[in-house]
């Protein structure tokens, strides 16, 4: 069965909620995620969560309970009990001597879970650049088109130690310039190209500035100015406080 074939998908008529956590026991060391999607009804879930409130898993009233919490309580009372039945048949079976026979069935179910479940691989660590540098341009390597020779803007700080990529996600960066109070940075800004963008292709440099990424250079300026105007509104903001704390003294 292909992994898109989930109930979400299979009955749209159905609204889907979960999960809200990864839930497993303390004394077994995950490996994998195992999700399982359980068609419930109402009377199921009252009675789960029922269980859960009998066994104070809240002091709040139950007028207030956060509707995440509701969810949770039923979720972690589902997998609470599968964990139960688990722990106490791997008990039962630890406590037995399995003939040669079932012993070969056994094996065959563990190489069954090896391939259903293949164990997590550490990932591999992505070569680095080594850029070569021209006159006016740079050769980088990519993961799927190999080494490309590409224009190296004058603005860009270069390509040495970054990780090699797809070519789409090569991009040029220019050098950060933020705000600094106390030590922290605040609103930094840089320009970056990526000249093989498809997504959201960027035939021109754009700017970067924190949570605004992609700006062209009007709605950087309109930024610049409202970010002129919100200084303004913290220093009325701080007359504001002298005023307040000179009434309370």
């Amino acid at each position: 069965m292909s992994d898109a074939r989930y109930w979400g998908r299979e009955r749209p008529d159905m609204p889907l909620y979960g999960p809200t956590d990864p839930f497993g026991d303390e004394e077994h060391t995950p490996e994998v995620i195992v999700r399982v999607d359980f068609l419930m009804s109402r009377e199921q879930i009252a009675t789960a969560l029922g269980i859960a409130w009998a066994e104070g898993f809240t002091t709040s009233p139950v007028e207030s309970v956060p509707v995440l919490q509701v969810r949770h309580e039923v979720e972690a009372w589902l997998s609470v009990q599968a964990f139960a039945e688990l722990d106490a048949q791997m008990e039962r079976d630890r406590g037995r001597t399995f003939p040669p026979e079932q012993q070969r069935i056994l094996q065959l179910l563990e190489e069954a879970v090896d391939r259903a479940y293949p164990p997590r691989r550490e990932p591999e660590e992505r070569p680095v650049q080594a850029p070569r540098y021209g006159n006016g341009t740079v050769t980088l390597q990519t993961l799927d088109h190999g080494e490309i020779t590409i224009p190296e803007p004058t603005w860009c700080q270069g390509h040495d130690g970054e990780q090699v990529v797809q070519r789409v996600d090569v991009t040029h960066v220019g050098p950060t310039v933020a705000g600094e109070y106390a030590g922290v940075e605040f609103l930094p800004a840089c320009i970056s190209w990526g000249p093989f963008a498809e997504q959201r292709p960027e035939p021109y440099p754009l700017a970067d500035v924190a949570d605004f990424p992609g700006m062209n250079p009007d709605e950087l300026r309109e930024l610049a100015s409202e970010t002129g105007l919100h200084a303004g509104r913290i220093y009325s903001k701080a007359n504001e406080l002298d005023r307040i704390r000179r009434g309370q003294a």
